[in-house]
């Protein structure tokens, strides 16, 4: 802990603490049914008396909604759902913040038989996150990773890294909980959800010093669906989209709940089949090139089960338990051309045919147990989290070279690799509703992970002896536990809502190579994080105000176990890929401001600071033309970015939204030897539209355009992609018939072109993106009742509002 941060941790809550002497009032409203469930997105309004002003409109939410009030004065509050009778309440403040619960009556005799369903937000801002409602997107996505592709201001690259705020990758979470996996296997796991189990996506760019430090790219929590509060529902779907090659999917979901027990089971099966086609031209010295062609043909097989219960003891204690399984069956079949020529005389150098294929199975099996107690009725919680991942990835790799010039002895490789993970999750969390006005937040939380890799290869020339491959053979063993504690205060004064916290982590990684060599690392270090926000409301329009925050955070990037471990894995004749051992922890310093509009998000200008960042890199061996992508650190990197986001009102017949982001990057530093001094300017477009043409007739459009970008140093030609769907509902809306189609215009496709240190590469790649299809789904039972939140639109007396 240096002295800058010691001096940081003093002031930040030395001015916390001063801001207790301010006497603003707030009045908290509870909403409940009569058998005392909460009652959320009801419309909640503040009036003024004896003026009958509307001050403030909101929606409510389960833990409560908090309005600014003053002293000695009188109000009346006005709350309406659909579903319930409107209810009102007048009620008198005097000198102290009051806490009131408004029970809510069922409209009409009996709700037995009638669904009750409205629009929802497409988008909005819920403090530091922006939620996104899934359900529009699943219905033309065939998996979670596609709804994640199509998530508004989300950058989903050919590898499945997620961009928002930088090119620091976002961290993915399910369901809160951190995905401590490589990037391939977070593809492969989200590909294997079915899209119809994604409830919404929650997009933190900036995380407050209750998440994870390790954030610095921000993150992607994907909200999966469970139970619903009625009786029994369900649904049964089938899909089945074309590309160049078929894929089918089927699946069911049931919901049951029995008194004060929830629960909830599903299941899909999915067969994916897909492609890779990538052409490249590498420069092996200064007159010879290497021309490659790789195609790739993907067939998994998947079975995803998912199942929970959630126990409501009382009013005040709950249990939730939930359970993930995949099962996926890979097989890829691949095929790699290489030519090695004079570049200026065409002379033939080599001519090499590789196959290539892979077969094996992916287990992933999650469980999260966590419990919720509320200490208060203004908002107090406790709750404690234990979540417990294993994964398996043992997998089967056959390949041949074929020398065919100069004719030379078949080189055949085969060899077999084990890769399990296990990780282990221990959280608690503590709210405290305090006097005058103060939120206390307070945390500890303690990972352990533990990755074991085996390798076994062989090599056989022509009809010669089998030999162990000593270059692939590998087995390495890597530990990673963080320890930490945070301390967050917020306060609400004249106006402002002002945060600040901090974060103490404790990071201990240690990895050792035992085959066939003997080396070690290791990782032993503390760290203090700081986080401040500021937010106040600028100014009205229409009767709503545009609110503005001002963000810091200070952020830390570990590097993963798969970046980590230094087994070589064959690619091609000519390319292997292979992790660091001696990589470095990155640093971040972020700071934004933005405004939001009705919970909407409008603007965000901000600044990334990184040091000792470390990046994807490709080095290359001059002498054997070999080339290895790893990671390294590089030195230093700064990105200014910003953004615009706007759209129409959701509830109308019509609703879009389209939104543009600039990132300039600069980095400074070396690659392989070299001076790095390299700088890009990056634009993201994006677009979504729904047009509701008749009750049961909905068309949906969205569409994302990715300008002069750079991933990885590998510079990007203009690309993006257009998606639209057709929904039809029939049998009172309980059959839906959905036509899609993913890439229409087939213009997500990568022209790459990478220039640094002794590297240079000019290529193309290809996936099979461009897909149409159908999907059937029938939904059965009673489902929950929802609540339409009026957008945009202003309240009666907006013209009079004095607040």
């Amino acid at each position: 802990m240096n002295l800058a941060n010691k001096l940081w941790a003093t002031c930040l809550f030395a001015l916390l603490c001063n801001l207790a002497t301010a006497q603003k009032l707030t009045l908290e409203v509870r909403l409940k049914t009569q058998g005392r469930d909460s009652v959320i997105n009801a419309s909640i309004q503040l009036i003024s008396l004896p003026d009958s002003v509307l001050l403030q409109s909101q929606v409510s939410q389960s833990a409560g909604n908090r309005f600014p009030v003053h002293g000695n004065s009188t109000y009346l509050i006005r709350a309406s759902a659909i579903g319930f009778q409107t209810t009102e309440k007048r009620l008198s403040v005097q000198k102290q913040s009051l806490s009131v619960t408004i029970t809510m009556k069922t409209a009409g005799k009996s709700l037995q038989a009638v669904t009750v369903t409205a629009a929802k937000p497409a988008i909005r801002q819920e403090g530091e996150k922006t939620i996104i409602d899934a359900e529009p997107i699943a219905n033309s996505s065939t998996n979670a990773y596609e709804v994640m592709e199509k998530t508004p201001g989300a950058i989903v690259d050919q590898d499945g890294n997620v961009y928002l705020n930088s090119t620091t990758p976002a961290t993915i979470y399910i369901n809160g909980v951190q995905m401590k996996m490589s990037t391939d296997d977070i593809a492969s796991l989200l590909k294997s959800l079915p899209a119809g189990s994604v409830s919404r996506i929650e997009i933190i760019r900036t995380p407050s010093a209750k998440y994870d430090a390790s954030n610095s790219g921000g993150i992607i929590n994907i909200v999966l669906k469970k139970g619903t509060e009625l009786g029994t529902s369900g649904s049964v779907n089938l899909r089945d989209d074309q590309g160049v090659y078929n894929s089918f999917s089927a699946g069911f979901s049931v919901n049951r709940r029995f008194g004060k027990l929830r629960t909830y089971l599903s299941y899909q099966y999915t067969h994916r089949n897909y492609y890779e086609d990538i052409t490249s031209d590498r420069v092996l010295g200064e007159d010879t090139l290497l021309q490659q062609h790789s195609f790739t043909r993907y067939s998994p097989i998947t079975h995803y089960i998912g199942a929970g219960a959630d126990m409501v003891f009382n009013n005040r204690f709950d249990i939730s338990y939930d359970l993930r399984l995949t099962d996926t069956r890979n097989n890829s079949q691949a095929s790699s051309d290489n030519l090695v020529t004079d570049s200026s005389s065409q002379q033939v150098y080599q001519q090499t045919q590789s196959p290539i294929s892979n077969t094996g199975t992916t287990l992933f099996l999650n469980n999260t147990l966590v419990a919720k107690y509320k200490l208060d009725s203004m908002g107090s919680e406790w709750s404690g989290e234990v979540d417990y991942n294993y994964s398996a990835n043992p997998n089967n790799q056959v390949y041949a070279i074929n020398y065919l010039v100069p004719v030379a002895p078949i080189l055949n490789g085969n060899g077999h690799s084990e890769a399990d993970t296990r990780y282990l999750n221990l959280k608690t969390d503590l709210t405290l509703q305090l006097k005058q006005q103060f939120t206390l937040e307070t945390g500890l939380k303690l990972s352990y992970a533990r990755n074991d890799y085996d390798a076994d290869y062989f090599k056989q020339t022509g009809m010669g002896p089998k030999l162990i491959d000593s270059f692939q053979t590998n087995t390495f063993q890597y530990r990673e536990q963080i320890g930490s504690a945070y301390l967050q205060l917020t306060k609400i004064l004249s106006g402002f809502t002002l945060k600040g916290g901090l974060r103490m982590e404790h990071t201990n990684m240690n990895g050792h190579q035992l085959v066939m060599t003997d080396t070690s690392f290791t990782i032993d270090r503390y760290d203090l994080f700081p986080y401040v926000f500021i937010q106040h409301n600028l100014f009205k329009i229409l009767g709503y105000p545009l609110v503005g925050h001002v963000l810091y955070r200070r952020s830390i990037t570990r590097p993963t176990y798969d970046q980590l471990n230094p087994a070589p894995k064959f690619i091609d004749q000519f390319t292997y890929s292979t992790g660091n051992p001696g990589l470095q922890p990155q640093f971040t310093n972020n700071v934004e401001l933005n405004a939001t509009y009705n919970d909407f998000p409008v603007f965000a200008i901000g600044v990334n600071n990184t040091s000792d960042v470390f990046s994807p890199v490709t080095y290359q061996n001059n002498n054997t033309g070999i080339a290895f992508r790893t990671y390294d650190n590089l030195g230093s990197y700064k990105e200014i970015y910003g953004r615009l986001f706007g759209g129409l009102p959701t509830g109308h017949r019509y609703f879009m939204y389209a939104g543009v982001q600039v990132n300039y990057s600069h980095y400074n530093g070396s690659y392989q030897g070299s001076v790095l001094d390299y700088s890009r300017t990056s634009w993201t477009f994006y677009t979504g539209n729904s047009f509701n043409a008749t009750p049961t007739l909905n068309f949906r459009l969205n569409a994302w355009m990715y300008v002069n970008g750079f991933r990885q140093f590998y510079e990007l030609k203009t690309l993006g992609a257009v998606n639209m769907s057709i929904t039809k509902n029939l049998l009172n809306k309980k059959l839906s018939i959905i036509l899609f189609g993913n890439d229409i215009l087939k213009t997500n496709v990568s022209h790459f072109h990478l220039q640094q240190g002794s590297v240079w590469v000019n290529g193309t790649r290809v996936q099979d993106s461009q897909r149409f299809g159908i999907t059937l789904r029938y939904n059965f039972g009673f489902l929950r009742t929802e609540e339409k939140k009026p957008d945009f639109n202003p309240p009666p007396e907006a013209s009079n509002n004095n607040q």
